[in-house]
């Protein structure tokens, strides 16, 4: 699956769900959003614990999240990286199989993954997997929404 993310998905694979949510970013601050989505402050920005280093295409790194108290653990490796944003790929351990992305492309953010849960465990806790899949993109907007008003911009949501 490495990039596949990259782009918008036209064909999922049987048995992978999509997620993408995008906003429109104004050019004003299309420069300060590239800066944050090339990042790891980004995830860090929406709860997550990551590496130190900017990610970098191979690198390999542990990305982590509490949810109800419980630290969840999520290895992941690191498929693209370039000026647009970058897209990294689950390892074994994470809950979840796919890739996601971050992607700053004519002026529209969008952060895209195609998933499924890893395990059979995970299987049967999947509706819980994809609410907290949908909140996380919907917060993955609102950060941009956020670094976009840092620049005095009001972002518009495309859904």
């Amino acid at each position: 699956m490495r990039g596949v993310t990259r782009h918008p998905i036209v064909d999922v694979p049987a048995g992978m769900h999509l997620s993408e949510r995008s906003i429109a970013v104004a050019p004003e601050a299309q420069d300060a959003v590239r800066t944050l989505i090339r990042s790891w402050e980004f995830k860090r920005r929406a709860g997550f614990d990551g590496p130190a280093s900017a990610p970098v295409a191979n690198a390999e790194g542990v990305l982590a999240k509490r949810v109800l108290g419980i630290r969840f653990s999520e290895p992941i490796r690191v498929v693209w990286a370039d000026e647009r944003g970058f897209g990294y790929e689950t390892r074994p351990g994470h809950p979840i199989y796919g890739e996601e992305s971050f992607v700053l492309d004519d002026g529209v953010f969008t952060a895209r993954s195609i998933s499924r849960p890893a395990t059979l465990v995970w299987w049967l806790l999947s509706p819980a997997l994809r609410l907290i899949q949908r909140r996380t993109h919907a917060r993955y907007t609102r950060i941009v929404a956020a670094e976009a008003r840092e620049w005095g911009v009001r972002p518009g949501n495309r859904q």
